[in-house]
């Protein structure tokens, strides 16, 4: 055998274990041996004894070497995680031996169909990461459009113009590069505290597209900066509305009050921890500041993952409710029961708030020793009141869905927390008299519907 036909071999099957190797090629493990290591960087060898498995490498760009895989901790300190290589047909590749995320067999072994799933989050995605592709297009020589990348521009994108995305991962030697060099110049803007004069300006870039800060993903118009909050300084992700008194405008200001009340009522009454939030209002728009669970002061970063991308990876269950994916978790002893419960009572908590996007991007998970940990809860909000094309505002019905028997005690529980929000919704001078109206019925019927259950 020569290193041409395992080359062909590999290319056309994929991660082949050396048992169908030697089976298919009919020589002898000593003959395969040599072979491999006349292949040299061509062939990818991970797992040991009968989990050794070949594949044949893919050039990324036109160069094979793998690409270092960073992990940036809590305290800003740098290591190098593990290195990625594209091989033949598709996927990759993982050296990565403390890799804390849970995975499959193969995983575990090093091999992924696509991307590793947790580097997937990183993705250009949503309001900013159209604008990122948008404005890096050119030079990464990728579609206008991120929906449009492949594996190997998102792999290229992120080694290339990735030092501040989602997580505590940082993709090659040039975007590490680009993170030291911020160290070495972070200080914050004094006009980042003067939210008045200044973020009226940053909603006006996002809005023509310019980058305003790093890639993160939902469809909101947004920005992201680091401010000095308490004398301490946090990075920041800032949505807000439209600056005209429009119905449509008045609504997602409305909404956008009704975000940070739902984050509060979560955390004291469903005791489930939520992203801290803020409300400005400055230059006629309303801002929702969220500080950043997955930063940490200037330099500190921590891991995180969302559903979307554990899903997609393991588990094929898109769009399905976050209760199933609770128990498909629990299923395979990534989260505890605790966990299991908690999930179960935001999803009934967000139906009886009217959250009509509820998708899998919204719920995310940081690794733990022995699995998965609830990430913090954000973008929980009443959706289904959400101008349509915009502008538009149609009647809604509210009829809240009623609990299965095995529901109650959760459904119960996210009721009274129900509740509690729309009668926050419906006192708080910041939202419109006209919705405040909606909120009062609303409150009204999920306590009639509480009382009689």
């Amino acid at each position: 055998m020569d290193v041409d036909a395992l080359l062909r071999l590999l290319a056309s099957d994929g991660p082949s274990p050396t048992a169908r190797v030697l089976d298919r090629q009919g020589v002898s493990r000593a003959t395969l041996m040599r072979t491999v290591r006349a292949a040299g960087d061509r062939v990818v060898v991970r797992g040991r004894a009968r989990r050794t498995t070949y594949a044949a490498a893919r050039p990324l760009r036109g160069r094979r070497e793998p690409i270092p895989l960073f992990q940036i901790d809590t305290e800003g300190q740098a290591r190098e995680a593990g290195r990625i290589q594209m091989i033949e047909p598709h996927g990759c590749a993982l050296d990565a031996p403390g890799f804390a995320w849970p995975m499959d067999e193969a995983m575990r072994d090093g091999w992924f169909e696509g991307l590793p799933y947790p580097i997937a989050d990183m993705r250009p995605q949503g309001y900013l990461g159209r604008a990122f592709a948008r404005t890096h297009a050119p030079l990464l020589q990728v579609p206008e459009d991120p929906r449009f990348w492949s594996d190997d521009d998102v792999l290229h994108g992120l080694s290339v113009i990735g030092a501040d995305l989602p997580g505590n991962l940082i993709v090659g030697e040039a975007s590490y590069r680009q993170w030291q060099a911020s160290r070495q110049r972070d200080m914050i803007d004094p006009a980042m505290h003067d939210v008045e004069r200044t973020w009226p300006l940053l909603a006006q870039q996002s809005m023509l597209g310019q980058m305003v800060g790093s890639s993160a993903g939902g469809e909101f118009p947004k920005f992201t900066t680091v401010r000095m909050i308490d004398g301490r300084p946090v990075p920041v992700l800032v949505k807000f509305s439209g600056s005209d008194d429009s119905p449509g405008s008045r609504r997602w200001s409305d909404l956008l009050v009704c975000e940070h009340l739902a984050a509060q009522v979560i955390a004291r009454h469903l005791e489930i921890p939520t992203a801290t939030t803020r409300i400005h209002h400055a230059g006629d728009r309303t801002f929702l500041e969220v500080e950043r669970f997955d930063r940490h002061g200037l330099h500190g970063r921590s891991a995180l993952c969302s559903w979307a991308s554990l899903n997609d990876a393991l588990f094929g269950l898109a769009g399905r409710p976050w209760t199933e994916a609770a128990r498909r978790l629990r299923e395979r002893g990534w989260i505890d029961a605790a966990t299991d419960d908690a999930i179960g009572r935001l999803w009934c908590f967000g139906l009886l708030i009217g959250n009509t996007d509820m998708h899998d991007g919204n719920l995310s998970f940081t690794p733990v020793e022995d699995g998965l940990a609830l990430a913090p809860i954000y973008d929980m909000l009443p959706m289904m009141h959400a101008p349509q094309r915009g502008i538009e505002l149609p009647e809604r019905n509210f009829e809240p869905l009623l609990p299965m028997p095995s529901e109650q005690d959760r459904w119960r529980s996210a009721a009274r927390a129900a509740v509690a929000f729309w009668r926050a919704a419906e006192g708080d001078e910041r939202i419109s008299p006209d919705f405040r109206e909606v909120c009062r019925a609303t409150a009204a019927t999920i306590a009639r519907i509480l009382y009689q259950h």
